[in-house]
């Protein structure tokens, strides 16, 4: 409470603080003392005033005997020496400096000097305040249980609200205040406890903020208020968090917002959960970037404005990255035990649902751990595809509750000790290669009785995704179960190529003979082992020598290495050919689709490339060697990155792409959009849906002789005269997908339902279409050039662009719609064109149904 400057105090009780510092202390009555001065040296003249109120009362003091009756023992008098309970508030007017180490600097000398004295009147902590002009006030607190040493993650917070912030669930890390430009955010930098020696690899940020107004009492101004004011605070504390990123060195993950309200309003609790949605939704991506993957509100609501106070806490959790999890939970006290826990405030029950409301915050597991990694490397953790694949199908179903009740049901195949494919459940992060396939069954709106699929992915998180005779082994039994079935195989890539392994065993044991010790750029002679390394090796047949005597010493020069461990060699080779050579036969045979996530190098991208329907994630990369390896062989820095020799902009424009995602999610969801124009296996017909738009309707829009987008013919368009209104095209309204778009322009192709059937289209482009051929970075004589390329004339590249589509149509079972409108081929000096020609012609003669335009 304020006094005068001259030093006068009052003293308070402070039953209320033991419990909201998180303390161990005994439940007994506190004193607290508030005391204002002009000046840190007048209360150092005082302070022998102040502490002296805190001598002990006596033991027939009503204090104890009421308070703590068990206090008359002589142990527990002991016990209240060693765990103080008292507390001291300065407020300091005005200071010699405004920096805080100096003021810290200061307020540490005087208390070592009176820890004493301190201890012995069972003081528990010291808090300094410092006013400042037109500024914060600044606080600095020195406790008993750090040698009244200051506290600094109570740095310029008012100890007696610190509660509201729920520090004590921080408990499993050790944390660093960051310094916040916004006084009315608390930042920490938390690193997970570990046991001595063990490396810590669990950094995350907690930025905490306390909301302060007065009670709302409408219903109205109550959602305002929070809607407002929840995103202005969302944003400064993202604003913080940009600025902690950049100026620390750690790498962050998990990272935490929790915002207390602590004024009272009165609102429906589901339309907290309604506002913070659509919030979140809006600043999605800047969280992502943060990698805030949780946050945490904490409101007290009343249903009614006479109505009971309920603390109603909001967790939003969004791990993988794709599926924002929202649980509500309101206060509520166990009559058993008198401690406070959640409760779920709605019939769904969310994972905090029993636990106690100061329950820590747990550090990261094995399952996050791996998550992290792979998010990281620019992908999904292999065993977030699954519910990925879940959260697609939501979305193909459309808005509502129209779905099935098991949209998705997902088992994971292995192979046994015999190398036969089994179907288990087993926790995510169980696998031991490289290598993890799934047996799906979904229900889609074209078959809502369900169909299957083969899903096999990469594990980057193992070897960083590599093929060894394991995930070879895998990869063709999935395959092969995928062509016994006749059901569509999935492949999602995310992978290093073949493995080159290290025999670790050898590698730190073993000599090398130089042609010239003084000069090792002449070579070497060859590698060796010393008799003492060989004898110590040679049991486990993991290296070949033979003997020689040179230098006066005993040499076993090193023939073979062949490692203990099985995959290190050519093996992986051998295993690359049979994978490679089973997906050609398995896109014959059945229906094969491939997602390029993150990477896929060598045997990967042969895989992805014979495989053919290619879906590439943005930043990824499709390369059979990588830019530092061609570097080396062209002896100079001519790529700066794999995107120059695979990105989406080289893939894309040559063919090898047929489409291209900004994420993951939306990879998943366009193979499901692929899917739905495809037969369930190869003994079905295509799927047939009921229509969209009428099958007797007249098509508006009608070509011309001028040129024209043939989008608009085969999908329509927004009217050119009426606005507002759609010209309709060939196919139904909103279910064309073109593939290959930029790629051999004078061609476009792509699939889309008639009359609710699907079907396989190629159209003519009747305009001039410009394709830019950019520069080899390896030949320095070479430019970046524009080619001009006539409309309705089959050149090279979209005579070979309407044979792929053919064969893809053909091998999915679709009726093929060709809009001819072609002049002829290009006759070029290449002779390419006619042998292409040829084969079109076949394909369509054999395949299709022609209309001619």
């Amino acid at each position: 409470m304020p006094v005068n400057s001259a030093g006068q105090f009052e003293m308070r009780r402070q039953g209320s603080e033991l419990f909201l510092e998180g303390a161990l202390s005994p439940p007994c009555q506190r004193m607290g003392a508030m005391v204002a001065f002009q000046c840190f040296e007048d209360f150092k003249r005082n302070f022998d005033e102040v502490i002296s109120s805190f001598a002990d009362p006596p033991l027939e003091s009503p204090l104890f005997s009421e308070a703590c009756p068990s206090l008359y023992e002589e142990d527990n008098c002991k016990n209240m020496r060693e765990s103080p309970i008292h507390i001291i508030n300065v407020s300091i007017k005005s200071a010699d400096t405004e920096n805080d180490d100096a003021l810290v600097t200061a307020f540490a000398a005087f208390a070592q000097s009176k820890k004493v004295l301190l201890f012995e009147h069972g003081i528990r902590r010291i808090t300094f305040l410092v006013a400042q002009r037109r500024e914060f006030p600044k606080f600095f607190t020195f406790r008993a249980r750090d040698g009244f040493q200051e506290d600094r993650i109570y740095r310029n917070l008012e100890p007696a609200l610190a509660f509201q912030l729920e520090l004590n669930r921080m408990r499993n890390f050790d944390l660093t205040a960051v310094p916040c430009a916004n006084h009315k955010m608390h930042l920490y930098l938390g690193a997970a406890r570990v046991q001595e020696g063990a490396e810590v690899t669990d950094y995350r940020f907690f930025i905490r903020a306390i909301i302060r107004h007065s009670d709302l009492i409408t219903k109205e101004a109550s959602f305002e208020y929070l809607q407002n004011e929840g995103e202005r605070l969302l944003l400064e504390a993202m604003d913080e968090l940009e600025v902690a990123f950049s100026n620390n060195n750690v790498r962050t993950d998990c990272n935490h917002i929790f915002l207390n309200f602590v004024p009272t309003v009165i609102m429906d609790p589901s339309k907290i959960e309604e506002s913070v949605h659509s919030m979140v939704m809006r600043y999605g991506s800047r969280l992502w970037k943060l990698r805030v993957l949780q946050a945490e509100l904490k409101i007290n609501i009343r249903l009614t404005p006479t109505g009971t106070a309920i603390p109603i806490h909001l967790f939003l959790t969004n791990e993988s990255g794709y599926n924002l999890d929202i649980s509500l939970y309101k206060e509520v006290t166990d009559p058993s035990t008198g401690q406070i826990m959640f409760q779920s405030y709605e019939d769904k029950q969310g994972p905090l649902h029993g636990m106690l409301i100061n329950h820590p915050y747990v550090t990261k597991d094995l399952l996050q751990y791996k998550r992290f990694q792979a998010q990281t490397l620019g992908t999904t953790y292999v065993y977030d595809f699954p519910e990925m694949f879940r959260q697609a199908l939501f979305k193909l179903w459309g808005p509502g509750d129209s779905y099935p009740k098991d949209v998705l049901m997902c088992t994971e195949l292995v192979l046994d000790p015999q190398d036969r494919l089994v179907q288990m459940n087993r926790l995510p992060g169980d696998n031991k290669v490289g290598m993890v396939a799934f047996r799906m069954r979904m229900k889609t709106p074209e078959y809502p009785e369900g169909r299957d699929i083969i899903v096999i992915c990469n594990d980057i998180t193992y070897m960083i995704g590599s093929f060894g005779p394991q995930e070879d082994q895998l990869f063709l039994r999935a395959s092969e179960l995928a062509r016994d079935e006749g059901i569509p195989r999935i492949y999602i890539s995310a992978n290093s190529g073949a493995r080159i392994g290290l025999a670790e065993e050898i590698r730190h044991m073993f000599q090398v003979a130089w042609i010239d010790p003084q000069d090792p750029y002449k070579g070497f002679k060859y590698l060796y082992l010393t008799p003492q390394d060989y004898t110590r090796i040679s049991s486990n047949n993991a290296v070949h020598c033979h003997h020689v005597e040179e230098g006066g010493e005993s040499r076993y020069v090193i023939t073979d290495i062949i490692g203990t461990e099985e995959g290190l060699g050519v093996e992986n080779l051998r295993g690359s050919g049979t994978i490679a050579g089973e997906t050609s036969q398995a896109y014959d045979e059945i229906i094969t689709i491939s997602m390029v996530t993150c990477r896929a190098i060598g045997i990967g991208a042969y895989l992805v490339r014979l495989g053919q329907r290619v879906i590439q994630v943005e930043n990824s990369h499709i390369i059979l060697t990588g830019a530092g390896a061609l570097n080396k062989v062209l002896g100079r820095e001519v790529y700066t990155s794999n995107n120059q020799l695979g990105g989406v902009q080289i893939m894309h424009n040559n063919g090898v792409t047929h489409s291209t995602v900004p994420d993951d999610f939306e990879g998943v969801f366009t193979i499901l959009q692929w899917l739905s124009f495809m037969p369930k296996n190869k003994h079905s017909p295509v799927p047939v849906i009921p229509p969209k738009d009428p099958v007797e309707r007249e098509i508006e829009f009608t070509p011309t002789k001028a040129p024209y987008d043939p989008r608009w013919l085969l999908a329509g368009r927004p009217h050119p005269t009426v606005k507002g209104a759609w010209q309709s095209g060939f196919c139904d309204h909103g279910s064309f997908m073109e593939v290959l778009g930029s790629w051999a322009q004078t061609v476009v192709v792509g699939r889309a339902r008639l009359g609710g059937i699907p079907i396989g289209v190629i159209a003519v482009e009747t305009r001039t279409v410009e394709v830019a051929i950019p520069a080899d970075p390896a030949n320095l004589d070479s430019e970046a050039r524009l080619v001009q390329q006539a409309g309705q004339v089959w050149f090279p590249d979209s005579a070979f662009k309407t044979a792929q589509a053919i064969r893809d149509f053909n091998r999915e079972r679709l009726p093929l719609m060709v809009f001819a409108n072609w002049r002829g081929f290009s006759g070029g000096m290449k002779g390419t064109d006619w042998p292409t020609w040829v084969q079109i012609q076949h394909k369509i003669i054999s395949n299709t149904v022609s209309v001619l335009d």
